[in-house]
């Protein structure tokens, strides 16, 4: 590699790098479809499929090395690992990639698991998801024909509101008595 061409890989590496922690404080990855076809300026198609195949490896540039990289279901995407954490980077790729079934599944899972309760349409509603309604129920509606998604289902509390929940981590009951206290007796019973 001559001295321009490395000078140029050092430049191009700097633009990339602020051009990834930029949007990562915007809570945004960025997607490696997006970056090749639309680079940063000072970077052209070619030094940027050279800079993203050096991710990671050995020959990662410095000004790269904070550089996260997560593989989705439909790309890849970028991010600085010092500011953004890899779950919410994993959701973002999510909510990124359309897919609403996978999105809210992951999410269900995890609530059920983690924490455990239901996933309130409510927080799907919410940032950084800002799924409608309409989304919601047509996922409900359409959870039930894809065998992938068979663990979930959905509860709903008395005065209507719902939530999804997997069977994989808890029983219907114990999530129907969740998302009853989440959304109705826990303002009741401060």
């Amino acid at each position: 590699m001559s001295e321009i061409e490395s000078n140029n890989t050092l430049q191009g590496a700097q633009v990339l790098y602020e051009h990834l922690r930029a949007r990562t404080i915007e809570n945004k990855v960025t997607s490696r479809k997006s970056l090749v076809n639309r680079p940063p300026e000072g970077v052209n198609k070619e030094e940027m499929s050279a800079l993203l195949a050096a991710l990671g490896g050995e020959e990662t540039p410095l000004e790269l090395k904070d550089i996260a990289v997560l593989k989705g279901r439909k790309d890849t995407y970028y991010y600085d690992g010092t500011i953004m954490t890899r779950h919410y980077a994993e959701l973002d790729s999510m909510i990124q990639e359309k897919d609403i079934l996978h999105t809210i599944a992951t999410v269900a899972r995890s609530d059920s698991s983690l924490y455990p309760r239901p996933t309130q349409f409510s927080k799907l509603e919410d940032t950084p998801f800002w799924m409608t309604e309409d989304e919601l129920l047509g996922a409900q509606a359409r959870f039930r024909f894809e065998p992938q998604y068979a663990d979930i289902e959905v509860v709903e509390a008395s005065n209507g509101k719902k939530g999804f929940f997997s069977t994989k981590y808890m029983s219907r009951t114990y999530a129907q008595s969740l998302i009853e206290w989440i959304e109705v007796e826990e303002d009741e019973n401060p």
